[in-house]
């Protein structure tokens, strides 16, 4: 009882209203989408077992653990008494659920941050300078910078859990509500960006979460890549930004051109650690995909490159 009281009494020194607006406004969506695809008996139970979870919740967060364990158990008798084809898409909506509450609080999490002007104690700026404090002297810190070599090793893995379209549709959701955060919309792009939020939670709902095959290795390696044009190749050079400009307010130096202090690595589609599916072929078919991709990116680059340098 003693957690869940310093619990909320932190929570009542934050302001956690747009984070429950945004829960509010993407749990409406959903809901939307339910009442139509669902029917409404389906509907009714989705909405008990959520009530009888909230309610089991305030229970144990009041210190009325076995009220609480009894509502739960309850909660558990009610879902096995149902027909499998009541009880799936009540489970899928509450993962979805807890998916798009999840995307909220992240985003408020990185909103928050931004608005009271936290400093990540974890950030390059703040390394460095902690670095120098405790007696690094800026030119050992320029030399150990551009020396070093990381090599980071990429995988694939056929446990990863949601599937590329899911991700996509996740990152899509909060970049709307990143947009509809903005004060300056106007009532049509305000109009315009809740459409979005809908089409992109009724795709979400409509999206199996399941993959109905087992991934071949080179649908493996697929996936992996998928990483690389969607993380790494905007976020490594952001970050290269990040380190250059540190470096240079703590040591007077940018990094220089020709330092690569990251490297990567890929084990996909050559990884031969048992599985027979494995082969040369294989192997040779993922090193023409990656190259591909490479190519591909590189000519995304030097197209944007050559518009901003139209003179």
């Amino acid at each position: 009882m003693g957690d869940a009281y310093e619990e909320a009494q932190n929570a009542e020194e934050l302001n956690l209203q747009p984070l429950e607006d945004d829960c509010k406004l993407l749990g409406t969506l959903l809901e939307d989408v339910l009442k139509l695809d669902v029917g409404e008996k389906v509907y009714a139970g989705l909405n008990k077992i959520r009530a009888m979870a909230q309610a089991a919740s305030l229970l144990e967060a009041n210190g009325a653990d076995q009220e609480a364990l009894v509502l739960q158990r309850r909660m558990r008798e009610a879902m096995m008494e149902m027909p499998l084809e009541e009880a799936l898409p009540i489970v899928r909506a509450l993962g979805h659920y807890l998916n798009i509450s999840g995307i909220a609080e992240l985003h408020h999490r990185t909103r928050t941050n931004r608005i009271e002007g936290v400093v990540d104690t974890s950030s390059v700026d703040d390394c460095f300078a902690m670095m120098l404090a405790e007696g690094v002297t800026a030119e050992e810190l320029y030399h150990s910078v551009v020396t070093q070599a990381v090599e980071i090793v990429l995988t694939a893995h056929p446990t990863q859990v949601n599937r590329r379209t899911l991700q996509y549709k996740h990152t899509r959701i909060a970049a709307l509500l990143s947009q509809h955060d903005r004060t300056d919309l106007t009532k049509e792009e305000r109009t315009m960006n809740l459409d979005d939020l809908m089409r992109e939670v009724t795709g979400l709902w409509q999206t199996d979460e399941l993959r109905r095959h087992r991934p071949t290795p080179v649908d493996e390696a697929r996936g992996g890549l998928h990483i690389v044009e969607q993380s790494l190749w905007s976020a490594v050079p952001a970050f290269m930004r990040r380190l250059s400009a540190s470096l240079k307010k703590h040591t007077g130096r940018d990094l220089p051109l020709s330092a690569t202090p990251f490297k990567f690595g890929s084990w996909m589609g050559g990884d031969r650690d048992g599985n027979p599916n494995v082969t040369a072929k294989t192997t040779k078919h993922v090193v023409y995909l990656s190259r591909w991709m490479a190519a591909d990116l590189y000519l995304r680059e030097v197209d944007a490159l050559r518009f901003e340098l139209s003179m």
